[in-house]
């Protein structure tokens, strides 16, 4: 707008100086006024075209200004238009986030709490695997342990006592199957297993008599009158031929609890056989039943009631060696070593320790007469200890007394060692003998409180009868190390003889040889 305005300005300006150029030289002083009065009209045509451009323009910047206005008021309509659907929209994001947030939190808190109550039953059943596994181990251990019992007692049921053993045997075997089942059945194992042990316990407290087919003892499937007093006593008697069988409690430390005795001496079977006819007899009537038998005997007292053979030496030495155990075995190593160091060096010492008086008077004459390499030879042909001594003296009879005596005390250093090698091991046998024997003593005696513990005694010389055969490896031990440990001083006292023999000699020697020196 403003560039138009300029523009016809700018014409109007140009049109009066063309005006005034084209009347300015043919003008004369009577045109002046005519002129003048032009230029006012121009002039005023000029204003009055001036004040139309103005007014044109007026009016073209009021159009301007009506429509910008028009154009403003639309777009300002429109602004505050789209500020209310933005106010819209944002209420309505508003209500939605509100709605959002609100779903959101209660999202969030049941999110929380359904993770509380997972950790929860996570940890619930984390705790029962656990109980379940320790319940599982448990449960293994216990059937571990059953099946431990029952093995042991199904091991030992064979040198028990005998009567029912069939039925024992087959009681504890359907109970291991149970409890070595996949799925083990520790309940049934336990139960098997405690009914053969309340079948036990009631035979141990009950007696019996009765006509049976014997499945025990030295003849079985035989028929005979047996006689139960619980499991201490069981006399059977033939039906066919009245022979008789006893069985006894033995108490022995090889595991063997009880023991038969079908070879009672005569007197004694009578015994048994009478009491047996007694007890089937009398019946209900019998008050008391005299058993001629005692019936906790031990092996110190079986001979006494046994039909047994006289032992030779060798068989009373068999069963004195099997009495002490494995520990008799290096006892007797002991004892051979022993007696053969023992012989070595009695042979040694008898040999290199010989004290010839016929050499020592002939070594002397050829010493006198000064004849020392004839003397040396003499020495050299006998070859003990006095004689290598005596050599070394006499190889340095034509040197100083120096020389000779530093070659004596080699000659003593070389020759000692040989008369006392061996003497410490020897000494060390004669210590190690009471040793052995004492461990087989306590192992012995461990082995007995074993047994007893498991089979249970009432009887002192059961246990006076396992200790005496504890002791017999100790006994064994003495025997051996007190011999050994004698002939030990024994020795010891013939090598210091033959060395101070050596020492005396030689000495002598020195002086006979070496007097006129000194």
């Amino acid at each position: 707008m403003f560039n138009v305005k300029m523009c016809n300005l700018f014409a109007s300006i140009l049109f009066l100086l063309a005006s005034s150029a084209f009347a300015w030289p043919w003008s004369g002083s009577g045109e002046s006024k005519a002129s003048a009065e032009d230029q006012a009209r121009i002039k005023d045509s000029l204003q009055t075209e001036e004040v139309r451009n103005l007014q044109r323009e007026v009016e073209a910047l009021t159009r301007i200004r009506l429509q910008k206005a028009d154009s403003l008021e639309k777009l300002e309509a429109e602004h505050w238009r789209k500020r209310y659907a933005e106010s819209q929209l944002t209420e309505e994001h508003q209500a939605a986030s509100r709605e959002l947030d609100a779903r959101y939190s209660k999202l969030s808190t049941d999110l929380g709490r359904v993770s509380e109550e997972v950790a929860a039953s996570k940890s619930l059943t984390e705790e029962a695997e656990e109980r379940a596994q320790s319940e599982e181990s448990a449960y293994d251990a216990l059937n571990t342990q059953v099946k431990l019992s029952i093995d042991k007692t199904l091991g030992d049921a064979m040198g028990d006592y005998p009567v029912g053993m069939n039925g024992r045997l087959i009681r504890l075997k359907q109970a291991s199957n149970e409890a070595e089942k996949a799925t083990p059945n520790t309940i049934g194992a336990v139960q098997s297993y405690m009914d053969d042990l309340l079948i036990r316990h009631e035979l141990t407290y009950t007696q019996s008599y009765g006509r049976e087919t014997s499945q025990v003892g030295s003849r079985p499937d035989v028929n005979v009158n047996r006689l139960r007093l619980g499991t201490v006593f069981l006399g059977e008697v033939a039906q066919d031929n009245g022979d008789v069988q006893a069985l006894l409690r033995s108490g022995a430390l090889q595991g063997k609890v009880f023991e038969w005795n079908a070879t009672l001496p005569p007197e004694m079977a009578g015994n048994v056989k009478q009491a047996v006819v007694q007890a089937g007899s009398a019946g209900e009537n019998a008050s008391t039943v005299v058993i001629p038998l005692d019936v906790l005997q031990n092996k110190a007292i079986k001979n006494a009631i046994t039909d047994t053979k006289e032992l030779t030496m060798t068989e009373k030495f068999k069963e004195f060696f099997k009495k002490g155990g494995i520990v008799m075995y290096p006892l007797m190593l002991v004892a051979i070593f022993a007696l053969l160091l023992c012989l070595e060096r009695f042979l040694v010492l008898t040999f290199r320790g010989h004290l010839g008086r016929r050499f020592l008077k002939k070594l002397n004459a050829l010493v006198k007469e000064s004849r020392y390499e004839d003397a040396a030879n003499l020495c050299l042909k006998k070859e003990t200890s006095l004689s290598l001594v005596l050599f070394a003296v006499l190889n340095r009879a034509r040197d100083k007394r120096e020389d000779a005596e530093r070659s004596l005390q080699e000659a003593m250093l070389r020759e000692q060692p040989k008369l006392e090698r061996r003497m410490g091991l020897l000494a060390a046998m004669g210590t190690i003998a009471p040793l052995l024997g004492l461990l087989g003593t306590v192992t012995g005696i461990i082995t007995l409180f074993t047994v007893i513990t498991e089979v249970g005694t009432n009887d002192a010389r059961v246990l006076a009868g396992g200790i005496s055969e504890a002791l017999v490896t100790t006994e064994t031990g003495l025997v051996i190390a007190i011999p050994v440990m004698i002939l030990h001083g024994l020795l010891s006292e013939k090598i210091e003889k033959v060395t101070s023999e050596m020492y005396v000699q030689s000495t002598s020697l020195l002086n006979r040889i070496f007097g006129k020196e000194a």
